[in-house]
């Protein structure tokens, strides 16, 4: 008999997921898949349970319900230990951004259903220095809103949490100067914001590039200059629904980029909802680094 190991993050999206928990086990026995259920949490230790997943027999694939953040941390594992094991997402944090862009149901056992469809294709992966992302990386105004909201405001309001956080940060924030190298092309630049897309969602907002992928091998980076603050939530819409054409937005679409913060303040760089590297950063694709349930 065929098995999956399920992964659930019991405090993602509002807790929601444990109420659906035993539908969706039932969902996975009545295709004849035994299921090995793992609770995440800080005291867990989910990188043995997933090292050896390439080894084990008759294993169908990784489930992680759960958001951007409990993904990350299994794409970490996979991409650590180079494990193939097909990765199925069921959308069960705040944003579910990457979850989005993958076209995932919002219903748990429909995501479940998706599945078991069995169609499997390989992932871009990027890297930020040591840290890796399956949806995006970014820094500056409004970008670390996800580490910043208050849990218990998040429990409550989900998404929402999100706004109000990053509202509190527009009044204190500062532009900062950056040096940034991608495709041979160096340029010094002061900035509000950069954005470094593997998928096509940050914080429940969606970006409509026509030819945005994660199959690829390259990554989206926009960067929205030093401009009047309440021009860079316009100029961030804008950018995200494609409209790329401003002299205040910068757009490259490249498999490397290298950025070195020069001058003023700014919080680490946010990778996946979660604190990461410092700067300077080198980020990459890997091309087809893991294999999903799409």
């Amino acid at each position: 008999m065929k098995k999956v190991k399920l992964i659930y993050n019991s405090i993602a999206g509002q807790s929601k997921f444990t109420h659906f928990l035993d539908n969706v086990i039932e969902k996975f026995m009545q295709n004849n898949l035994e299921v090995v259920i793992y609770r995440a949490g800080e005291k867990n230790n989910l990188e043995e349970f997933l090292m050896n997943s390439d080894n084990e027999a008759n294993l169908y694939g990784i489930i992680v319900a759960g958001g951007d953040g409990t993904i990350n941390k299994v794409v970490t594992i996979l991409m650590k230990y180079n494990i193939k094991t097909p990765l199925g997402v069921i959308p069960a944090g705040t944003s579910n951004d990457f979850a989005k862009h993958i076209n995932m149901p919002s219903s748990y056992v429909e995501s479940v259903d998706k599945i078991l469809e069995n169609n499997v294709h390989g992932v871009d992966v990027g890297k930020a220095n040591e840290k890796y992302f399956i949806n995006v990386c970014s820094a500056g105004l409004f970008t670390n809103s996800s580490q910043r909201a208050d849990p218990n405001l998040k429990k409550t309001l989900g998404k929402v949490s999100y706004f109000i956080t990053g509202a509190k940060e527009l009044f204190k924030f500062r532009p900062f100067s950056v040096k940034i190298t991608v495709d041979n092309e160096t340029f010094l630049e002061k900035i509000n914001l950069f954005i470094i897309f593997n998928g096509s969602s940050v914080g429940g907002m969606k970006y409509f590039s026509s030819d945005s992928s994660i199959h690829d091998g390259l990554l989206d980076l926009i960067i929205i200059k030093n401009c009047n603050l309440h021009e860079v939530a316009r100029l961030l819409a804008k950018a995200l629904s494609g409209n790329l054409d401003d002299q205040n937005i910068i757009y490259r679409k490249t498999k490397k980029v290298c950025i070195e913060k020069i001058k003023g303040n700014c919080d680490r760089p946010d990778v996946d909802g979660d604190e990461g590297p410092e700067f300077p950063i080198n980020v990459e694709c890997i091309e087809n680094g893991i294999n999903m349930f799409l």
